[in-house]
């Protein structure tokens, strides 16, 4: 609390603002990602999507599709964080272990990924 007083630490929009390498990393995994989702829908309306053991083929479509984004989520993640700089002010909250997580990173440099609604 000393350090603070005398120091002063804030977070602003360009501490979770990617460099331009990564923002096009992540992009490309998103795009990978749609297109990937968009072969799951094709093969749900021409019902060569096959049942999880124990779901319906609704469940199995649901499944599907939240696996594909949850990784596109997770790899442009990793790519965010792995661009942000020790000197970074939300990195360096989040290792320090004071407000926030990794994921909270990710989804302010990358994206916020599925929203589940019913679960």
């Amino acid at each position: 609390n000393y350090w603070l007083l005398n120091h002063g630490f804030s977070i602003g929009i360009g501490d979770t603002i990617a460099d331009r390498s990564t923002m096009s990393s992540i992009t490309e995994i998103i795009s990978t990602a749609k297109k990937h989702v968009q072969d799951i829908i094709l093969a749900a309306q021409q019902d060569k999507l096959e049942c999880e053991p124990g779901m319906t083929i609704r469940e199995s479509f649901e499944a599907k599709v939240n696996q594909a984004l949850n990784k596109a989520r997770d790899d442009s993640g990793k790519k965010a964080q792995a661009s942000l700089r020790e000197d970074n002010n939300v990195k360096q909250m989040v290792v320090s272990g004071s407000k926030g997580s990794f994921i909270n990173i990710s989804q302010m440099s990358a994206c916020v990924g599925q929203q589940n609604v019913e679960g």
